[in-house]
């Protein structure tokens, strides 16, 4: 029998006959197809970047819509873009005044944006993503994680479901208990939507208000149950639900994780500090807590001490408030809230990671060592790397603020301490203001913006990208010191 032809012999029993061309060996053609692949790292840092920017987007085409907004005609498109990206990352600086100028339907474009922007994009996609069965990719995972402070993969898809019912239950027991106050001051329609617009403000560390006739809260000075039902959600918000959660869970502080410990530490030391340094600086300021009752003077310094460091509402006016308050007040806002939460900043866990390392350094300890846990070099090196690009990142925004606002600073209109208050409370995603936001000129407003977009994402994609670029390295070279001083 050749290779290619088959024929019968004396005692074959013909089944079938094959054919030649099933005999012939088979080609198969090999299409070659062009596939850009990105890196873990650059793949994700570009899905959470991008998916602000998508909402941001979105937001301000719908505040531009005439029925958004008082304006003939709608909103002027750097007045929308402003708005959506304070709105969307949680800072509270406006333009305009959000209870004359918006209407109905773009308070609820703008408490939205609020929501979805506190809670977190990837949060809120990895739940809806999860609830229609589809599978979560490995950098999405990544994204999640480093958003909710660093859990465990394997645990991240149940916490994310738990987050949300978190933030959810906390703002529907905030509203309640607004609403039971402000219904004896308004109408119970208008009660209702105040009530759920600050609740969702307060929580989400926005600084976003609409009551009438109120510059913030100044309204409410002397009404202690509307500033603390406020403090509370923000601390709720600040505090991220991995700590809320152990604290909730293991009431004994020396049961809690080193993680859990150095939050709450950082959390009241940074609140004492801020009570004091208001004390100390605005008790006898007229423009401030200087014609306040005793009792209005603790409450309100108590209360800005809490707000001013993540969401920005004020009971004062800090356009009033000392040069020596507002220094304190500007590193307040620079740390921010804590990882995984609502708050910006470069978060009181990396705050503390460094004071740790500061005084380890001067007892002239080898390691940094606090409530007998030892920090691993890995975590003190991005801690470090963090605070460098952060404060880089900052200064080139005061620079480009200040160029912009060059001539508004030699008008006397305001000057350059204003220019970087402003600057630290649009990167820290806190909102408070020396009265200059909306008289900031167009290319200032722009730098603003931006300050505001990069000081959501910066931190938390510096602290991400560090993250995935770790490695082991096999390797390690001789120590030679340096002159230090």
């Amino acid at each position: 029998m050749t290779p290619n032809r088959w024929r019968r012999r004396l005692g074959d029993r013909v089944v079938r006959r094959p054919r030649e061309r099933e005999l012939l060996p088979v080609r198969f053609r090999q299409h070659h197809r062009h596939r850009v692949l990105l890196p873990a790292a650059t793949s994700a840092l570009l899905s959470l970047t991008l998916s602000f920017a998508v909402l941001i987007g979105a937001g301000t085409m719908l505040l531009q819509l005439p029925a958004a907004s008082v304006s003939d005609g709608g909103a002027p498109w750097i007045t929308a873009l402003f708005t959506a990206t304070s709105a969307a990352c949680v800072t509270g600086l406006v333009v305009v005044g959000s209870a004359d100028y918006w209407t109905g339907f773009g308070q609820a474009v703008i408490a939205g944006l609020m929501f979805l922007g506190g809670l977190g994009i990837m949060i809120a996609g990895l739940v809806i993503l999860t609830a229609i069965g589809r599978r979560i990719s490995l950098n999405q995972r990544l994204v999640v994680r480093e958003a909710m402070g660093g859990l465990s993969l394997g645990s991240m898809m149940r916490v994310g479901r738990y987050v949300v019912l978190f933030a959810v239950g906390a703002q529907l027991v905030g509203f309640v208990v607004l609403f039971g106050r402000l219904v004896f001051r308004y109408d119970a329609p208008t009660a209702a939507w105040q009530s759920l617009f600050h609740t969702i403000s307060a929580f989400n560390n926005a600084g976003f208000v609409i009551f009438p006739d109120s510059t913030s809260l100044s309204a409410f000075q002397n009404d202690p149950l509307v500033l603390w039902s406020i403090g509370i959600l923000i601390v709720l918000g600040a505090l991220s639900f991995p700590v809320v959660n152990e604290v909730y869970r293991r009431l004994t502080p020396n049961r809690w994780s080193l993680d859990t410990r150095l939050v709450v530490v950082g959390t009241l030391a940074l609140w004492a500090i801020g009570a004091l340094v208001f004390a100390a600086f605005e008790t006898t300021n007229a423009g401030t807590l200087g014609p306040m009752s005793v009792v209005g003077k603790i409450s309100n310094g108590a209360f800005q001490a809490l707000t001013s460091r993540t969401a920005g509402f004020s009971s004062i006016d800090f356009a009033q408030t000392a040069d020596a308050t507002d220094a304190v007040y500007m590193l307040l806002m620079f740390i921010g809230g804590a990882s995984g939460s609502v708050a910006g900043g470069i978060k009181i866990n990396t705050a503390m990671v460094l004071v740790v390392v500061g005084l380890a350094a001067v007892q002239g300890r080898p390691r940094a060592e606090i409530f007998k846990r030892e920090l691993p070099y890995a975590q003190i090196a991005r801690a470090l790397a963090l605070l460098l690009l952060t404060l880089t990142m900052l200064l080139g925004l005061v620079v480009a603020l200040a160029a912009t606002e060059s001539a508004n600073i030699d008008g006397g209109l305001f000057g350059f301490a204003d220019v970087a208050f402003e600057t630290v409370s649009a990167f820290g995603t806190t909102g408070l203001s020396r009265g200059i936001t909306a008289q900031l000129s167009d290319p200032g407003k722009l730098v603003v913006t931006l300050a505001m977009y990069l000081g959501r994402l910066g931190p938390l994609t510096i602290a991400l990208g560090l993250a995935l670029h770790e490695r082991r390295v096999p390797y390690r070279y001789a120590t030679e010191r340096v002159r230090i001083g």
